[in-house]
């Protein structure tokens, strides 16, 4: 398995001109990661930090100009040779999860399912207030399977604990 480094990542970004704003979430979403993983890992969990780093930081990287940021960004990423990176920006979306191979399985794919849902541009919110701007900036009222689902994702992550 092949893993970009952080600056390898931001190398990524940079060449494929994110904006900074795109960048900061980014960013924003690659630390509350690493929180999540620090929880996960004093239960005794194992989680590989090197993917959800770089799988955090390429996640949007098609965000602007696209048709299909996931699907995109999932295509871009794994051209350049960084097939489990790809997988973890295909299953960080909410359009494609009544599809099995959108759906965020493994531990590494959860967190930054989650933790995309959790960053409000580059600040971390809670899982409402996150959707409320959903419905605000992309026009769409009905996201109640899709609150419901992240909330069980944070409950599999999370159990009752706050981060």
């Amino acid at each position: 398995m092949i893993i970009p480094t952080k600056s390898e990542c931001l190398k990524i970004l940079k060449d494929n001109k994110v904006p900074d704003n795109i960048v900061a979430h980014l960013k924003a979403v690659c630390d509350f990661s690493m929180e999540v993983v620090d929880f996960l890992e004093k239960k005794g969990i194992n989680v590989n930090k090197d993917l959800v780093v770089a799988g955090a930081l390429l996640h949007d990287i098609k965000k602007i100009n696209s048709e299909d940021h996931v699907i995109e960004g999932y295509g871009l990423v794994k051209s350049l040779g960084y097939p489990e990176v790809a997988n973890l920006i295909k299953k960080h979306g909410l359009y494609h999860l009544e599809e099995e191979e959108f759906t965020p399985k493994t531990w590494e794919e959860k967190i930054v399912f989650y933790a995309d849902k959790r960053v409000k541009g580059s600040k971390i919110v809670n899982v409402d207030e996150r959707f409320e701007y959903i419905k605000q900036r992309y026009k769409k009222d009905n996201v109640e399977k899709e609150v419901e689902f992240t909330k069980k994702i944070e409950y599999e992550l999370l159990g009752d604990e706050k981060i």
